[in-house]
């Protein structure tokens, strides 16, 4: 699940060398907000840019339902790519 998580966050299957630590450019992690504020951010995945190393986390209910759509998302966006 490492290498996927990985692939699913910064594009590549391992760290570099000194670990998340010598990420360039950092890990980030960011409030993702839903576009019309009625809707509840269970209804959404996480998102990333790779590039920048960068997670779009909404703000779940509860860690199962982190952790259901997080496993979701890695499962279902590796190797895909779109603009969001």
């Amino acid at each position: 699940m490492r290498p996927t998580f990985l692939r699913f966050v910064t594009g590549s299957p391992r760290l570099p060398i000194g670990g998340f630590a010598s990420l360039e450019p950092h890990l980030t992690v960011v409030l993702k907000k839903p576009l019309n504020p009625g809707d509840s951010p269970d209804l959404f995945c996480p998102s990333v840019m790779t590039c920048q190393n960068y997670i779009k986390m909404p703000e779940y209910s509860s860690y199962d339902v982190l952790k259901n759509k997080f496993d979701y998302a890695i499962q279902n966006g590796v190797g895909h790519f779109s603009l969001s």
